[in-house]
């Protein structure tokens, strides 16, 4: 009986142990993240790339900006461009950080997309005529599939991101 009781009280202990530990947050998956990817020359010229992202899934996912065209600025070379004499290098800033802060975060909602345009002649010295092959990729730092952001670095899920080709004739 003695023995009996010991393992019944282990197993009760183990159990409540489980539901006290913390569980990890549910993950994103590339396939819940539907990127598309366009570009467009302007009249005067320059070139305005367009990025519009859906979270194709049931839960909300937090995703940290940084590096991505959702920065809405040029950190990072997120478009690969070739010209006819070659890929160019990307011009942008590129940027050092520390650790995170909600605000760093894009926020999409199950079902709902975000939109974000950029001029690509910021980040690029564009020849005057050409076909131009943008390639669209990066790196989401950080995915958030629950719970709220920002977590320590050393709990960050990165996810890579691609949003296709398209070739722009100007």
């Amino acid at each position: 009986m003695n023995a009996l009781h010991r393992l019944t009280t282990a197993l009760a202990f183990a159990a409540g142990c489980s539901l006290t530990m913390p569980v990890d947050a549910a993950s994103v998956h590339r396939e819940d993240l539907v990127c598309r990817f366009t570009a467009s020359t302007q009249a005067d010229g320059r070139v305005t790339v367009s990025f519009h992202l859906r979270n194709t899934s049931a839960q909300d996912v937090h995703l940290l900006n940084w590096g991505s065209p959702f920065e809405r600025a040029w950190r990072a070379p997120f478009v690969r461009v070739q010209a006819p004499k070659g890929e160019l290098p990307f011009e942008g800033a590129m940027r050092k950080r520390g650790d995170p802060s909600a605000d760093d975060y894009v926020l999409l909602r199950a079902g709902e997309g975000a939109d974000v345009s950029l001029t690509l002649n910021d980040a690029y010295t564009l020849p005057p005529e050409g076909a131009l092959r943008l390639s669209a990729a990066w790196r989401w730092h950080d995915a958030i599939a629950a719970g709220a952001p920002p977590r320590p670095r050393e709990r960050h899920q990165g996810l890579d991101q691609d949003c296709g080709s398209v070739v722009l004739q100007r």
